[in-house]
């Protein structure tokens, strides 16, 4: 009696030890949210508590303080951190049975796809983020629809539609949740951002979007040549939270074109602080995209590892019903011939225990064969010989065009279709097309003398790219130049 007295004191003392530290991470969670704009380090510090000590609250705890590292890090415009955080996220998002939680990140990886400029796969991103919200009812539903609105309205300002972005955010702007306080004042600072106008409204919730108001404001200073450099020191001694120099990348870009347009002596100095804060964004944007690359990956081998599952829960079903078919008939043939010879009932016994063994056998074979991944090489042949064809063709050019529509015009399935661009191109589908197009352009520019008048944006929009930015971007990448300095290499000659 006093052992079970003393065994039951135990697991009490241990239930509530367990059920305080759940509380405690629920605690420090809150505490997260609170700081994530008013002191953002010190939410990350916080946060990061909860991942380092994983016993002390629940998976869903861990798993939410990874989204809040990923979001402030984002806001902070640290994408690479924020994309490290969110692959870490996915990792555990099976062991989570929460959809909210799961539709927020979702919603992250569409925002970081968007400033990347992974557009084909930002699609793939709101086709997860409408599944997984699909459960969702109240203001969960509300607040993911909301998220579903803004990624549409980034998506027109990535893409550079700007009045079609001003559309979408005048019938967005009144919605508001309570799970997202800060959503009205993103659309309003995007809208700024693009009229380039400050908003009173902005920055009642929090310094942080005041900052970025005012930040706004300076740029516009510059345009009208009111702009001084104490504007500057001011803004930096009212928010030092936010004394990240990526911050100022485009002000100091403003400031320079009107400083050397006007021959003024900050001229020199401004540029070259462009030059160094460019260069920061640059490299960390690439490294996200790295990142990004193996973000995606991760999350086509987890879905290729739930269809495997899936498949095999399917094929034990059908072994249990054959077997229960089996037994039963076994049962029935018994008690109806319980009257028959002995002999002949195990002999048929015999063979039905052999024929099923074969099924089994034969289905195991089947499975097992199917399991393997190997390309034949008459299939092999004929895709490259595609790709041969597709090269050539305008195809290339094609803006919509993706890993996943390419194999279905070769009448295969973009697991072949990869593997052997990476085989035998030596890179991934996305560096393969891109470089196919800026071959093209550059084909045309050493052949067709007229595309030299033309404008950079044109170029890009003849070779199928999005944009112009993304455009040079990897036109520098192919050429090691951009394609002004190309352009003008080529008229010099």
């Amino acid at each position: 009696m006093l052992n079970r007295l003393l065994w039951c004191m135990v697991f009490w003392v241990f239930a509530v030890n367990v059920n305080a530290q759940i509380n405690d991470a629920q605690n420090l969670t809150k505490d997260v949210k609170a700081m994530m704009y008013s002191d953002p380090e010190k939410a990350i510090k916080t946060a990061q508590y909860i991942v380092s000590n994983q016993s002390f609250g629940t998976t869903e705890d861990v798993y939410n303080a990874l989204l809040l590292q990923a979001e402030i890090y984002f806001n902070l415009r640290k994408y690479n951190e924020a994309v490290v955080k969110l692959i870490s996220a996915d990792r555990i998002s099976g062991n989570v049975d929460n959809d909210f939680l799961k539709s927020k990140n979702e919603y992250l990886i569409g925002k970081l796809y968007l400033e990347l400029g992974f557009y084909d796969d930002y699609i793939f991103a709101v086709r997860d983020l409408k599944k997984t919200s699909e459960p969702l009812k109240g203001e969960e539903k509300s607040c993911v629809n909301l998220w579903e609105n803004e990624l549409d309205i980034l998506k027109s300002y990535h893409l550079g539609k700007y009045k079609e972005c001003l559309t979408k955010i005048q019938k967005n702007n009144r919605n508001q949740s309570g799970l997202d306080p800060s959503y009205h004042s993103r659309l309003l600072l995007l809208k700024s951002s693009i009229e380039n106008k400050s908003n009173k409204n902005i920055g009642k919730e929090n310094d942080y979007f005041k900052f970025l108001s005012d930040i706004i404001i300076l740029k516009y200073k510059i345009k009208n040549g009111t702009f001084y450099e104490s504007d500057l020191t001011e803004i930096k001694n009212k928010f030092p939270r936010y004394n990240d120099d990526i911050f100022y990348t485009d002000l100091y870009k403003e400031w320079s074109q009107q400083a050397c347009g006007s021959n003024s002596p900050d001229c020199f100095n401004t540029r070259k602080e462009y030059i160094r804060l460019l260069k920061l964004s640059i490299a960390d944007k690439q490294d996200a995209r790295v990142n990004v690359i193996n973000l995606i990956d991760q999350k086509e081998n987890s879905k290729i590892h739930k269809q495997k599952e899936f498949q095999n829960k399917i094929l034990f079903l059908l072994i249990a019903i054959v077997v229960l078919s089996l037994i039963i008939s076994l049962i029935y043939y018994f008690v109806v011939k319980s009257k028959a010879n002995v002999a002949t009932v195990e002999f048929e016994k015999q063979n039905i225990s052999k024929e099923y063994e074969q099924k089994l056998s034969d289905q195991l074979k089947d499975f097992q064969a199917s399991h393997v991944f190997t390309i034949p090489e008459k299939t092999e042949n004929l895709i490259l010989s595609n790709l041969e064809t597709f090269e050539k063709s305008k195809d290339v050019r094609d803006p919509n065009l993706s890993l996943v529509v390419l194999a279905k015009r070769m009448n295969t399935n973009s697991k072949y279709l990869s593997e052997i661009i990476n085989k035998h191109k030596g890179k991934n589908f996305n560096n393969y097309l891109n470089e196919l197009r800026v071959n093209y352009i550059v084909e045309k520019l050493l052949q067709n003398p007229e595309y030299l008048q033309y404008k950079t944006s044109y170029l890009a929009e003849e070779a199928g790219f999005a944009s112009r930015t993304t455009f040079t971007t990897i036109f520098k990448n192919v050429t090691g130049k951009s394609p002004s300095q190309f352009v003008e290499e080529l008229k010099n000659r």
